[in-house]
Parts: C-alpha cells; sequence; structure tokens
C-alpha cells in the first residue's frame, strides 16, 4: 500500500513541478515579447523623429496612414459600487 502512496504522491508533485516550469517559460516569453514591443516603439519614435526631420508633415504622415504611434492607453478597472 505504500507503493501505491509514493505513486500518487510523486505523480502529483511531477504534474505541480511540470506546471510551475510552464508557468516560469510563459512568463519569459511575455517579458522578452514587452521588451521588443519596447524596442519597436523607441524604433518607431526614431524615424518618426527623421522623417519630420526630412520635412514630413504630421498632417503628410497620416494621409499616408502612418499616424502617430503612441502607445494604446489602458483604461483603469472599474470598481463595483462606485458611482
Amino acid at each position: 500500500m505504500a507503493l501505491n502512496i509514493r505513486e500518487v504522491v510523486e505523480a502529483q508533485v511531477a504534474e505541480k513541478i511540470e506546471k510551475g516550469e510552464a508557468l516560469a517559460h510563459a512568463i519569459s516569453a511575455a517579458e522578452e515579447a514587452a521588451a521588443a514591443l519596447d524596442a519597436a516603439q523607441k524604433n518607431v519614435a526614431a524615424a518618426r523623429r527623421d522623417a519630420m526631420t526630412a520635412g514630413w508633415t504630421e498632417t503628410e504622415l497620416k494621409r499616408l496612414g502612418l499616424a502617430n504611434a503612441r502607445p494604446a492607453r489602458t483604461r483603469k478597472p472599474r470598481t463595483q459600487g462606485a458611482e
């Protein structure tokens, strides 16, 4: 009977370890994606400054579909009961 208990507990621990490792991997991937997004936004800002320095106007850029790229604003969560 002790062997059966050991197998059950070892299976539970193995599953916890697997899920913990999966979480660590997901967090790492999210951090890498956030860093890549930050770098891309900095590149866009630098390219926009270069374009404007070269003589492009904001209106011209908007007409070409190159509107000012600003990070999307996030909404604050609404608290229940507050009116």
